[in-house]
């Protein structure tokens, strides 16, 4: 072989692995540059719509699937559960610390025995004005409902409750902490019971 020959050889080889190392480069490079989206995608998405075995502080969960994914080996059927980060607005098995709900719906979605409904809660960010089925600590309210909307046995009528952020001067059916009173009346409006009259307050905080 030629001494020209052989050097045009040797430069093609050269400037195929150089094309090379240049491709491998810019794969590492893209890799590098994905991975901390992947990761921040993993993180904001976190458990949401995970199936699980258990629900960890911080998720409820909307479905609930029997089988024997959960039991360990054993011939039963355990639950597994539909993860869920809390939002307003979400209808889920259970409530949620910083939450309440406004009405609860029935349906197999979240029991645990074949062919038997369960209840599901609406779950709802408190806010002043907002007509829930549970009180919370930072509200007070002025007003009381019966209907069917907050009811735990179906057809049997429930209390709900018109939530109100304490200021001066308000009317309300229950003391917030942190607050007094200065006058009471009495009144159908907060009354856990129809139609039976029961102490309102005139906040002083």
């Amino acid at each position: 072989m030629s001494v020209a020959r052989t050097a045009r050889t040797a430069r093609t080889v050269r400037s195929a692995l150089l094309a090379a190392l240049a491709a491998l480069a810019l794969l590492l490079s893209g890799a590098a540059a994905t991975a901390p989206a992947s990761a921040t995608t993993t993180t904001a998405t976190g458990l949401d719509g995970v199936w699980a075995c258990d629900v960890p502080s911080g998720y409820v969960y909307d479905q609930i699937s029997m089988d024997r994914t959960c039991s360990g080996g054993g011939s039963w059927n355990s639950p597994q559960f539909h993860l869920r980060t809390p939002v307003d607005g979400l209808t889920a098995c259970k409530s949620s610390p910083g939450f309440v709900y406004d009405y609860i719906s029935w349906g197999y979605s979240c029991s645990q025995q074949p062919g038997v409904i369960s209840n599901a809660y609406h779950l709802r960010i408190p806010v002043d004005g907002l007509t829930a089925c549970m009180g919370t600590p930072a509200f007070t309210y002025d007003y009381t409902g019966h209907d069917y909307s907050c009811s735990l046995t179906q057809g049997v009528p429930s209390n709900n409750f018109h939530l109100r952020k304490p200021v001066n001067g308000m009317w309300a059916c229950s003391v917030p902490n942190g607050w007094t009173y200065s006058a009471t009346t009495s009144d159908r409006d907060c009354a856990l019971l129809p139609n039976v009259p029961t102490t309102k307050f005139r906040l002083v905080g």
